[in-house]
C-alpha cells in the first residue's frame, strides 16, 4: 500500500473530500486544454477512417463488457476493455483488459486514471461504449465535456442503460419497484437531479443509444433489444440430464436464485414461496448464490440445478437470466407489465422469449407448476436454450454492435430501430422461430379449461338481467 493509501484511510471521510475536492477541480482545469489538443492530434492521426472502427469499454467493471468485448474480438474488430477498478467478489482482474492502475501509479489511479484512460483510448479506439454515467472523464469535472472532446476526435459514443445510472426514481411509473430501489440502493433517489443530468447529456450527444426492459425516463432510443446482455453460450451448455423429480418423488427440485440486491430481486417472495411449497409436502430445495464468482454461478447453473428463479420486482430479465436461459433452465422472472413489455413484443423478439412470468403474488403458483412438472421443467429448458442462443450469443452480439458500428462508423443506412422487428429484421427471421407454448410468458391453460371458461362467459351473457 502506497503512503498516499495509507493517507487517504486515515483520514475521515470529510476531510479527504474537502482535500480531493479542490484537487479534482484544480487538475480538470489543468487537463482541459490537453485534453482537447490530444483530441485534435487523434483526429488527425485518424484521417483516414478504417473499415472496422476499433471499441473500447469502460470504465465499470460490468462483466458484459468482457462478454461483448471478446465477441467482437471473434468478429474480427481490434476491441479492449478499460476499467477503473475490479469488484472483487465477483470479477477479477483477468476478466478485464486494462485496469487504471496498470496507466499510472495505484496511490493516484483514482485521480490521475480517468484521465490516462481517456487520453490512451483517443489514439487507441474509433467507438467509445459506457452507460449513461458517462466514459472514462464520467466520475471528473470535466462530464460535460466528454462527448464534445470525443466528437472532436472523430469517435463515436455508444450508450446503454446499465442500472442506477439511468434509473430516475420519480420517474418509474411502477411503485413496487421504485419502492425495491429505495430498499436496495437507498441513496439512488437523492442522486436523481445528478443522475437526469446525465442522463439528458448522454441523449443528445450519443451516436447510438440503446431502449429495452428499462425505458422509464429515458426519451430516446435508436435500437430495441428485449435485454441487451450478451454471452458465450458455448460456455453455459448444460452438464447433466433434466430430472424426473415431480416434488412427490426422483429427489428434490432444486430451485436456484442469484441476487446482487435482495431487495431489488424480490427475494423475500421467493423464500417464502419455497417455504409454502415445503409446508405443502412438496420436496424442494433453494440454492441461493450470492457473492461469488461468476464461474461458481456457472458450474452451479450447469449442472446443479433444475429452476432458476430471476427478479419479481422489475419487469424484465437480465444477465443471470440469460445464463440460466444459456444453460437450459426453466426461468422465472416478472413480465407482468404490458406497458412495459407490449413495446418489445410488437418490435423486438419478446414473444419468443420463454420465461415464465410470476409476481409476488403469484411465485408459489408458477413454481408448484415447474416442480410438478418435470416435461414442463424440460419443455421450457430446451426453447430457453434456444432463445440464448439465437438473441443472447455472441452471434448476437456481432450482428447487433456490427449493424451498430456500419451505421454510425460507416455511414451505411441501416434501420436500426428494426432491427429485432419480428416482420422486419432479417436476423430473426433468418432463424427459426422459439415455439414455447406460452401466451405473453404465461401458461395458456388446458383446452377443457378453455372450453369451460368459454362456456361460463356464454352462460353469463345469455343469464337474464335480474
Amino acid at each position: 500500500m502506497s503512503p498516499l493509501d495509507t493517507l487517504r484511510r486515515l483520514l475521515p471521510m470529510g476531510v479527504r473530500r474537502a482535500l480531493v475536492v479542490p484537487a479534482e477541480h484544480l487538475l480538470a482545469l489543468a487537463m482541459l486544454p490537453a485534453l482537447a489538443a490530444a483530441a485534435v492530434l487523434a483526429r488527425l492521426r485518424r484521417s483516414r477512417r478504417r473499415e472496422r472502427p476499433r471499441i473500447v469499454w469502460g470504465p465499470e467493471p460490468i462483466l458484459s463488457y468482457g462478454h461483448w468485448s471478446r465477441a467482437l474480438q471473434k468478429a474480427g474488430y481490434e476491441s479492449e476493455t478499460v476499467m477503473q477498478e475490479v469488484y472483487a467478489r465477483i470479477n477479477r482482474p483477468e476478466d478485464f483488459d486494462v485496469l487504471y492502475e496498470d496507466l499510472v501509479p495505484p496511490g493516484l489511479a483514482f485521480l490521475l486514471g480517468p484521465y490516462a484512460a481517456f487520453v490512451r483510448s483517443l489514439f487507441r479506439a474509433d467507438v467509445f461504449q459506457h452507460h449513461y454515467s458517462g466514459g472514462f472523464l464520467g466520475l471528473t469535472p470535466l462530464w460535460r465535456f466528454e462527448a464534445q472532446l470525443l466528437h472532436l476526435a472523430g469517435a463515436r459514443v455508444v450508450s446503454q442503460a446499465h442500472g442506477n445510472d439511468a434509473h430516475l426514481s420519480s420517474q418509474i411509473a411502477d411503485l413496487s419497484l421504485r419502492h425495491a430501489l429505495l430498499s436496495s440502493y437507498p441513496m439512488l433517489a437523492r442522486r436523481e437531479a445528478r443522475t437526469r443530468k446525465r442522463v439528458m447529456y448522454w441523449t443528445e450527444h450519443a451516436d447510438c443509444m440503446f431502449g429495452g426492459l428499462m425505458m422509464d425516463g429515458l426519451g430516446r432510443w435508436d435500437v430495441l433489444p428485449a435485454s441487451v446482455a450478451t454471452i458465450d453460450v458455448t460456455r453455459w451448455q448444460r452438464e447433466r440430464p433434466y430430472s424426473r423429480a415431480d416434488g412427490r418423488s426422483g429427489g428434490p427440485v432444486r430451485i436456484a436464485h442469484a441476487p446482487n440486491h435482495r431487495g431489488f430481486k424480490g427475494t423475500e417472495f421467493i423464500l417464502a414461496a419455497i417455504e409454502q411449497l415445503r409446508a405443502e409436502g412438496l420436496d424442494v430445495e433453494l440454492v441461493l448464490i450470492e457473492g461469488v464468482q461468476n464461474s461458481e454461478v456457472q458450474r452451479i447453473l450447469t449442472s446443479e440445478v433444475d429452476v432458476l428463479a430471476d427478479q419479481l420486482i422489475a419487469t424484465g430479465y437480465a444477465l443471470n437470466a440469460i445464463e440460466g436461459m444459456a444453460a437450459g433452465l426453466p426461468v422465472v422472472a416478472n413480465l407482468e407489465d404490458d406497458r412495459l413489455t407490449d413495446v418489445l413484443r410488437r418490435y423486438s423478439y419478446l414473444d419468443e422469449c420463454p420465461i415464465l412470468s410470476a409476481s409476488p403474488e403469484t411465485i408459489a403458483d408458477r413454481l408448484r407448476e415447474l416442480v410438478l412438472d418435470p416435461a414442463l421443467r424440460e419443455r421450457l429448458g430446451r426453447a430457453a436454450a434456444a432463445y440464448a442462443a439465437k438473441y443472447h450469443s455472441d452471434e448476437t452480439a456481432m450482428y447487433l454492435y456490427g449493424a451498430i458500428y456500419r451505421h454510425i462508423w460507416a455511414g451505411e443506412p441501416v434501420a436500426l430501430i428494426d432491427l429485432f422487428h419480428p416482420l422486419k429484421s432479417v436476423y430473426s427471421r433468418s432463424l427459426p422461430r422459439i415455439e414455447h407454448g406460452l401466451v405473453r410468458n404465461r401458461l395458456a391453460p388446458a383446452p377443457g379449461l378453455r372450453r369451460a371458461a368459454r362456456f361460463a362467459a356464454v352462460s353469463a351473457d345469455d343469464a337474464p338481467e335480474r
